[in-house]
């Protein structure tokens, strides 16, 4: 038999409504001088044409490296990758990519590539792991 740790609540009912008024005490703050207008009439540099298609550019390059690590068969290169894109929080970008490179890593039944290497283990147990796929402990 398990003992609990925790003791039982105990709750009592009442007809009445507690009328105590909560007393909050007031830190006297200031009116913020950023009204609403000001807010509003903010612009920011970076949603230019210019940023757009740097941004679109960048994308293209990441996505032919993304390719080009498939077509390697180097395994740790790839999830590396993958995991960078993660951390990067980029990897919304490239899903399909990052599903291709995983399912083929997961249906690839070479483990030579991390004999010994806790790392590489570890690593493709995560985003494995991440992504859905069923990976015994």
């Amino acid at each position: 038999m398990r003992m609990s740790k925790y003791k039982p609540a105990q709750c009592f009912a009442s007809a009445q409504p507690d009328t105590a008024a909560v007393v909050r005490r007031s830190a006297n703050n200031q009116p913020s001088i950023w009204d609403h207008d000001f807010l509003h009439s903010l612009s920011c540099n970076f949603t230019s044409e210019s940023y757009k298609k740097q941004g679109e550019h960048l994308k293209g390059k990441v996505k032919t490296m993304t390719n080009e690590v498939s077509v390697t068969n180097k395994p740790l290169d790839q999830l590396e990758l993958i995991d960078n894109l993660q951390r990067l929080r980029l990897a919304y970008h490239f899903e399909t990519e990052i599903e291709s490179i995983l399912h083929n890593i997961y249906n690839n039944k070479d483990d030579k590539w991390k004999n010994e290497n806790l790392y590489a283990t570890s690593l493709e147990f995560r985003l494995l792991r991440q992504h859905g796929y069923n990976v015994s402990q």
